[in-house]
């Protein structure tokens, strides 16, 4: 299986140093020879034969949980898509997490987990429409400290600009890696979905939001979708897609929201949200019925698992305030009757 990014242009830029070029066009997308942009450079992960990918995004990127101590071995695809040959280099540099978006740093940084990673090619050389491959091997120090470690796989081609007196012109595409160090073999996805919020912007605009935090030890790549029905005349609506900011790296916290047109019915609406990444999926339910003011809101308790196994805890716990009190007032009772009046 070939998963590859989408390939650049070669397009001058009249700059000394390496440009920062985004990697992460291609999330989810099987990208073939036919597929990729003509006129420029790709790289892309080779999958795994016999292990299937955590998650889509797996697809695209390393994405390994790995014991110090440990190896790990992958191969890399280089391709020219462009009209003349091309002399590449490829090589690793750092990256990090920056308040939950992937960063790549400067050039050719390094990072512990850069210095770690291997390729068995630096530099290939490629005929228009060739492509070669590169075996990559991460080894995690023995004595290495638990928790995320990023990097890139670059692949960069440079030339000498005619003009400007002979500036470097350099143009690079990506590979992320995001390898977690720690005791447990095999990465684990999970995320958790807050209470739904039924508001009205200062737009006017209806919008239903919720928070969505990454419990899991995975970077996810959220989907989803809304529904509204049981409103107002028996009115339903169509799945509508659901919006997360970004890609939702371990520990962290995004708002997903769905906004509406100015004048939809206020409601009351029966809203049921279905999110998903990769096989975990979580939903939750809540009727709603949107605010008249703009800037106002309002959080509803929704009906996911964890909302129905905090309303049973608290009437078990209802119940065995009731029996404890009930014994002590019937005894008091019967106390009073027997005592007599108090002198």
């Amino acid at each position: 299986m070939r998963c590859r990014l989408i390939a650049l242009p070669l397009i001058a830029l009249s700059l000394l140093t390496a440009v920062t070029v985004p990697a992460g066009s291609a999330v989810g997308a099987a990208l073939n020879r036919a597929m990729v942009s003509p006129g420029g450079i790709g790289i892309g992960l080779l999958g795994q034969p016999g292990r299937p990918p955590d998650g889509p995004l797996a697809r695209v990127y390393v994405i390994e949980r790995l014991v110090p101590g440990k190896s790990l071995r992958r191969r890399v695809e280089v391709i020219n898509t462009s009209g003349a040959a091309a002399e590449i280099a490829v090589y690793v540099a750092a990256a990090r997490m920056a308040r939950g978006s992937f960063t790549y740093a400067a050039g050719h940084s390094q990072n512990e987990l850069s210095s770690w990673t291997t390729l068995s090619r630096r530099l290939v050389r490629l005929a228009p429409g060739a492509d070669a491959f590169a075996a990559l091997t991460i080894d995690v120090p023995g004595n290495a400290s638990s928790g995320w470690r990023y990097a890139v796989v670059w692949a960069q081609v440079s030339t000498m600009s005619s003009v400007d007196g002979g500036v470097k012109l350099v143009n690079r595409v990506g590979l992320r890696m995001y390898v977690s160090v720690g005791p447990v073999l095999a990465p684990q996805s999970n995320f958790a979905i807050g209470a739904l919020t039924a508001e009205r912007v200062r737009s006017g605009q209806p919008r239903i939001s919720a928070g969505v935090h990454n419990t899991g030890r995975t970077t996810l790549d959220i989907t989803g979708n809304l529904t509204l029905s049981k409103g107002p005349g028996g009115l339903r609506t169509a799945p509508l897609p659901a919006q997360l900011a970004t890609r939702l790296a371990p520990g962290r916290s995004e708002l997903v929201t769905v906004t509406f047109g100015a004048e939809f019915p206020r409601g009351p609406w029966s809203a049921h949200l279905v999110l998903t990444s990769g096989l975990v999926q979580r939903a939750v339910e809540a009727t709603i019925t949107f605010p008249r003011v703009a800037g106002a809101s309002a959080t509803l308790p929704g009906t996911s698992p964890l909302a129905f196994v905090a309303i049973a805890l608290a009437c078990l716990l209802a119940l065995a305030v009731v029996g404890l009190l009930v014994p002590r007032c019937r005894t008091s009772a019967r106390h009073r009757r027997h005592s007599g009046p108090a002198r």
